[in-house]
């Protein structure tokens, strides 16, 4: 007979919402000796009391959750600030730097073909030069 069967406990098991996974791993698991269940959000498991005064907890997810995206960048990041990255902070700058100019290289050059074509007075150079860089 399992939690939900029992007759003296059936005022007690209205159930709300949806069933979590770990509530069915502790059915599956204890059975008809469960006499509490609860939910634990912080670690997202269940907790059950069993009839001896024992716990048991599940987990209500299938696979351990690891870090998200954000932890991963904070991570990186502190890891440069304190210079244990793979990648030192002089190389970082250096990169930095050759990226900085690389841009404002490919600014001028851009500015100096539109200058050119404008001012040679053909539209049709004018329009090679803007829809050029869409082939």
């Amino acid at each position: 007979m399992s939690l939900i069967d029992n007759p003296s406990r059936r005022a007690r098991t209205h159930r709300r919402g949806r069933m979590h996974l770990g509530e069915d791993i502790l059915l599956a698991r204890h059975g008809s000796r469960i006499q509490s269940l609860r939910l634990d959000r912080r670690a997202d498991r269940m907790v059950a009391t069993l009839t001896d005064g024992t716990i048991d907890c599940a987990s209500n997810r299938l696979l351990p959750s690891g870090p998200t995206p954000v932890e991963v960048l904070r991570a990186k990041v502190d890891a440069i600030r304190t210079d244990t990255a793979s990648v030192s902070r002089a190389e970082l700058h250096l990169l930095l730097r050759f990226s900085a100019i690389w841009l404002a290289i490919s600014v001028v050059l851009t500015a100096l073909i539109v200058g050119f074509s404008s001012a040679a007075g053909s539209p049709d150079l004018l329009q090679a030069s803007l829809t050029y860089p869409a082939y």
